[in-house]
């Protein structure tokens, strides 16, 4: 088995969160969207698997603040963490549509959109 390339410390990577919100013309019950955050790489720990350790921010309703977080070296392009905004962006798009079909019989709106943004400008 051969070792993952690691992204150099400082490295700005993208990952993906689910997030509630609220939007009381819409429903009083808070609602949901998939968000694309940027965090630089502060650094690795290494336990039984690695894993990136990196601080940036991540909304919580309508407010953004630095939050730690880890995720393994192994989901890196392909689950949660990536490269760029685009694929970060991609994978949130895929997400979204999933949960919207599954859902469309209870949903009064679809699902905000904030990561088309990072399409668009590629």
């Amino acid at each position: 088995m051969s070792k993952q390339k690691r992204p150099k410390i400082g490295t700005v990577m993208w990952d993906v969160h689910e997030n509630l919100y609220y939007d009381f013309s819409v429903s009083p019950a808070p609602l949901k969207e998939y968000v694309v955050t940027p965090a630089p790489v502060t650094g690795y720990y290494e336990g039984g698997f690695v894993e990136i350790c990196m601080v940036g921010p991540v909304p919580d309703g309508d407010r953004s603040f630095p939050y730690p977080r880890r995720h393994r070296l192994s989901d890196l392009g392909s689950k949660i963490v990536f490269a760029t905004a685009r694929e970060a962006s991609l994978y949130a798009k895929e997400l979204t549509e999933k949960y919207e079909r599954t859902w469309s019989w209870c949903l009064k709106q679809p699902l905000r959109r904030t990561w088309k943004k990072y399409l668009e400008e590629a």
